[in-house]
C-alpha cells in the first residue's frame, strides 16, 4: 500500500509540474485575470440591469395576464358557489337573503368579476 500511495504521488506531482507549464506568473497573465475578473464584474452587472426590466418583458406580461385570468375565473366560480349555497340555504331553510349575508359575513356588494 506504501508502494503504491508513493507512486500515486510521484503521479500527481508530475501532473502538477505539467499543469504548471504554461501557467507561470507573467505581467500577460496577470492582466489577464484581472480583464477576466472585470469582465465577470461587468457580466454581473448586465445580469442585474436585465433583471430589473425584466417586467417589461413581453413573454413575462403575457404570463402575468394569464394568471390574471386564471385568478378571475377561479374569483367568478367561488362567487357562483356562494350564490348558489345562499340560494340553497333559502330554499332549505326559508332563511331572508340580508340574514344569510349577515351571518356568513358575505359583503353586499358581492357580485362577478368583470
Amino acid at each position: 500500500q506504501f508502494a503504491e500511495s508513493s507512486q500515486k504521488k510521484e503521479a500527481l506531482q508530475k501532473s502538477i509540474e505539467k499543469s504548471k507549464i504554461g501557467r507561470e506568473d507573467t505581467v500577460e497573465r496577470a492582466a489577464l485575470t484581472e480583464e477576466l475578473a472585470a469582465l465577470r464584474q461587468k457580466k454581473e452587472q448586465l445580469k442585474a440591469e436585465i433583471d430589473k426590466y425584466k417586467e417589461c418583458d413581453p413573454d413575462v406580461i403575457e404570463e402575468m395576464r394569464q394568471t390574471n385570468k386564471i385568478a378571475k375565473e377561479a374569483a367568478n366560480r367561488w362567487t357562483d358557489n356562494i350564490f348558489s349555497i345562499k340560494s340553497w340555504a333559502k330554499r332549505k331553510f326559508g332563511f331572508e337573503e340580508s340574514r344569510i349575508d349577515k351571518s356568513f359575513g358575505i359583503p353586499e356588494d358581492l357580485d362577478y368579476i368583470d
